[in-house]
């Protein structure tokens, strides 16, 4: 026969909800977090300059990046100077604002970096942006 036991106490125990369900959710979201932060992180090494004042970039826009031993990449490939505004020129009639955002390492001469926007000028960019670092000054305002 079964035994119910209708006298017993609910606050003795055996009354409090299983957290364990809980405790795992949160180690899977912690873990998926911060496995997710490290695709974040740029996937060039460039040391950008800072500025004051920074904008985001328009998530349709081209990156230009040139790295401090001064070679050209186009969205993750390496291009030579000489083939880097026809590349430039198909990937921006893709594109539909026309934008290119240069990715500087911040000791790349500065002639470098005009060969880089005279070929993006030449490939038809309507916009032309630096993407910096945000330096953020004491006593600002």
């Amino acid at each position: 026969m079964i035994d119910f036991e209708y006298g017993r106490n609910i606050t003795e125990g055996g009354a409090w909800p299983d957290m364990t369900p809980m405790i795992d959710m949160i180690f899977q979201l912690l873990i998926f977090f911060l496995l997710t932060s490290f695709f974040i992180l740029p996937a060039v090494n460039v040391a950008l300059p800072k500025s004051r004042s920074t904008e985001t970039r328009p998530p349709s826009s081209l990156i230009l990046t040139i790295e401090s031993d001064g070679s050209i990449g186009l969205a993750g490939r390496s291009v030579a100077t000489r083939d880097l505004a026809p590349l430039l020129s198909a990937a921006l009639a893709r594109t539909p604002d026309r934008t290119v955002v240069i990715q500087s390492d911040r000791g790349v001469p500065f002639g470098r970096v005009v060969e880089v926007m005279e070929a993006a000028r030449d490939a038809g960019a309507q916009e032309i942006s630096f993407m910096v670092e945000q330096s953020i000054e004491r006593g600002a305002r």
